[in-house]
């Protein structure tokens, strides 16, 4: 592999002109392509993925950008969908509100505000700490940052497998003008955006932006709807040429029923969900191996009524030691919602706030030495009344507050020993504390007679009453021994004096060295090192996991040839992964069956990524991305509820020792969930210029990907096959292209494809939502 990167770099410098020094990119603003008066051929894209403004093809570092034109044309109104965009990135919707974040591999299963994503979220600088409020930014975007590998020196969290930077369009000094468009697809499909820019005098500009998304549910029963809205602020002021400062605040409210779940076993082809009567059909017929007898269809209407909000600001103040940036923030989320996507009822009550502090002083790049020294404040607190599971056989009720402090400094340095080769080094402190303080109140029914699976169904309490959706959990002596269960309460205090306590220090750092090796070939290779603290889960036993751990070595490629109309950027990769967190379903040794997160031994993921553009003609573009990624649990044992009557121990791993309440697994040699090995995409755009000046403009593109695992059981059921999935859009531009209409297709051909999956407690099923069917309409834009 090192092979081919040396062969590349050799091969960059025949085809280059005559080497020369590299001229270094001037500080600009945050702007998606290069001014009209660069030379013909492909544009660039400038981005801040290390702290300064740089040009993407100069940034000696993984990281992929996607404009905001490209966001628009490929309809992204939430993270999920960029997962079609970036062939690293995989993200899935969840219960509820919930992200899931996955890059190259890397992420976890995070469905409450208990533990943090593995890949950090950010917007215009400000990190973003919960999972469940990384929706309702993707409006009025300048472009979107997916950095690839650990972040463990210059941002403002550490994280194991990267970070997304969404940035939005800034205001504009002295320019009055705007933008709106309107569309409307199948699926009664409703999305309306908007903005505006208003000089207030010469120093002074306000942008204001706005969206609105409706849609109805693409799963039969309703559910898998979106009912969106949002708006945001803008205010930059410039006093002189050394001062900058940006305000932003921002809303998004979240309503209707939410993403939705469906029986595998059903046929995810149908669509059907839990809530329609063919899967209200199918549930009841599913054994309940707990309640001995069989579950109760799901009737309760899922909801989602989610607000966020959030203040920040930027500094910006050039000084003789270099610029000093200072980024304050506050952020809230507050939370409420009923979800089945699981296949059982997930109801969440929560607010979440946080505040941060960045600060960083950057030297000038015109110096041989360079360096940035920097440090982050940030505290949060999640306050949760009410995480509410309920299995018909098992209910928890957790209720808690937990407080997260993070301290952090951090530097890098760069000497280039020539204008054109330059060697980094960068470190990072870290101490964070953690604390929780809760209760969980729980209660598991179980049968006392005896149940039979196979061959036939023989149910042991065939009038077995599943415990009711409630506001609380029910009391000890529910229904004793009438219908032949039991009912056995538990608890866990962690109140007081039993509060849980964590912190933790830890030095992260980089080594790094890149090359030009002429001013359209660079050449690059790092080391670094990343980490994400642990946390608490409620449990009858020690209820706290650990950090997790990554090293990650990279050798990369960037090139433009042929004019600079051929793009041609490679990378070679090589992760170790320890520690990782995972959560999912345990049974203590007080029989409380709960979410929990453990660390789980060792990974390793290595493989290769190259992109291509490539401007075939002034009015062609082409463009592919291909990534090979080779993931591998090396070390993976955990443990697992006895929760399906003695059938197997539900997933696809071999027991260590003999069963009793809990199996214990090894599923060492598994690849992990959301890797596939292959990962395409491809694209092409055409402009046909028209005598009168209009133009059509047609777009086409195409992700593909190969086997996927989506759930941690390794279960046939939980495995997406491989599959293409087909975009296009046709745009007809007036002539002084103020004015666009634009028809679209996406998911031309109909492919239904799994998101995410898992077997549904105590049953012989597994519960899964899906990414959206195919989807058409119009769109109508104006600029102003």
């Amino acid at each position: 592999m090192k092979f081919v990167f040396l062969r590349s770099t050799a091969l960059a410098a025949i085809l280059s002109a005559s080497p020369a020094q590299a001229q270094a990119d001037p500080a600009a603003p945050a702007a998606a392509t290069a001014p009209a008066s660069a030379p013909a051929g492909l544009t660039d894209i400038v981005v801040t993925a290390q702290r300064r403004s740089e040009n993407l093809q100069r940034a000696a570092v993984a990281v992929t950008a996607v404009t905001g034109d490209a966001l628009v044309s490929a309809g992204v109104s939430k993270p999920a969908e960029l997962t079609a965009l970036v062939p690293a990135l995989q993200v899935q919707p969840a219960s509820g509100p919930y992200n899931l974040f996955y890059l190259r591999g890397v992420g976890n299963f995070n469905g409450n505000a208990l533990s943090d994503g593995a890949v950090a979220f950010n917007f215009d600088g400000v990190y973003v700490g919960r999972p469940s409020a990384t929706s309702g930014f993707f409006y009025d975007i300048d472009r979107v940052e997916v950095l690839k590998g650990p972040q463990g020196t210059l941002y403002g969290r550490n994280a194991t497998g990267g970070a997304i930077n969404v940035l939005s369009q800034r205001p504009i000094l002295g320019q009055l003008g705007g933008n709106a468009s309107i569309e409307y697809g199948n699926y009664n499909a409703v999305t309306g955006e908007g903005a505006i820019n208003v000089p207030l005098g010469d120093k002074v500009a306000l942008r204001a932006a706005g969206t609105y998304v409706s849609h109805d549910g693409y799963m039969k029963d309703g559910t898998d709807d979106q009912k969106d809205g949002g708006g945001r602020l803008s205010l930059l002021a410039e006093p002189d040429d050394t001062l900058k400062i940006t305000l932003v605040a921002d809303f998004f409210r979240q309503r209707g029923n939410g993403q939705g779940g469906t029986p595998v076993e059903l046929g995810v082809d149908s669509r059907d969900g839990f809530l329609s009567p063919q899967g209200q059909a199918f549930m009841a017929h599913q054994p309940n191996t707990a309640l001995g007898t069989t579950f109760t269809p799901l009737t309760t209407r899922p909801h989602l009524d989610d607000n966020y909000w959030g203040l920040s600001g930027t500094i910006d103040w050039r000084t003789s030691l270099g610029t000093l940036t200072i980024v304050p923030a506050y952020r809230e989320g507050n939370l409420q919602f009923l979800s089945e996507t699981p296949g059982f009822y997930l109801r969440q009550r929560e607010k979440d706030s946080q505040a941060s502090l960045e600060a960083r002083l950057a030297s000038s790049e015109s110096h041989p030495l360079r360096y940035l020294l920097g440090a982050f404040y940030y505290h949060e607190i999640n306050d949760v009344p009410e995480f509410y599971v309920n299995q018909q056989s098992n209910v928890n009720l957790d209720q808690y507050r937990q407080r997260d402090e993070s301290e952090a400094v951090f530097g890098r340095l760069t000497y280039a020993v020539t204008p054109a080769l330059r060697f980094t080094a960068g470190a990072r402190y870290t101490h964070e504390t953690k604390a929780l303080d809760g209760t969980l109140q729980g209660a598991v029914r179980i049968c006392t007679g005896q149940t039979g699976y196979f061959p036939t169904y023989t149910p042991g309490c065939p009038n077995a009453m599943a415990m009711p959706l409630a506001a609380s959990v029910p009391p000890p002596n529910f229904n004793p021994f009438v219908d032949g269960t039991v009912t056995i309460p538990s608890a866990v205090d962690n109140t007081g004096a039993n509060a849980l306590h964590n912190s933790v220090g830890k030095v992260t750092y980089r080594l790094a060295a890149d090359w030009d090796i002429s001013p359209r070939n660079l050449a690059y290779a790092s080391y670094e090192t990343g980490f994400k603290s642990g946390g608490f889960y409620f449990t009858s036993d020690n209820g706290v996991f650990q950090p997790e751990h990554i090293d990650a070595w990279t050798i990369g490629s960037k090139n433009r040839f042929m004019g600079n109309r051929l793009q041609l950027n490679g990378e070679a990769f090589y992760w170790r992964y320890t520690n990782q967190q995972i959560t999912h379903l345990i049974l203590d040794s007080a029989g409380n069956a709960v979410f929990g997160t453990q660390n789980v031994g060792r990974a390793s993921y290595k493989g290769f990524e190259i992109e291509t553009r490539f401007l075939a003609t002034p009015t062609t573009e082409l463009n592919a991305d291909i990534q090979y990624l080779d993931a591998k649990y090396d070390a993976f044992t955990y443990a697992t509820p006895n929760q399906n009557g003695g059938q197997g121990n539900g997933t696809a791993c071999p027991n260590v020792g003999a069963p009793a309440a809990n199996y214990t697994l090894n599923c060492s040699g598994q690849t992990p969930p959301y890797a596939p090995k292959w990962t395409i995409n491809l694209g092409a755009r055409q402009t046909i210029p028209l005598s009168d000046g209009s133009k059509f403009m047609i777009g086409a593109r195409s992700h593909y990907q190969t086997n996927t695992l989506t759930g941690l059981e390794f279960l046939p059921s939980e495995n997406q096959s491989a599959y293409w999935l087909v975009d296009g859009d046709v745009t007809y531009a007036f002539a002084d292209s103020r004015i666009t209409i634009t028809g679209y297709l996406n998911n031309a051909f109909n492919k239904t494809v799994i998101a995410n999956s898992g077997p549904v407690p105590f049953s012989f099923y597994t519960a899964t939502s899906l990414r959206p069917p195919r989807t058409y309409g119009a769109r109508v834009g104006v600029k102003f």
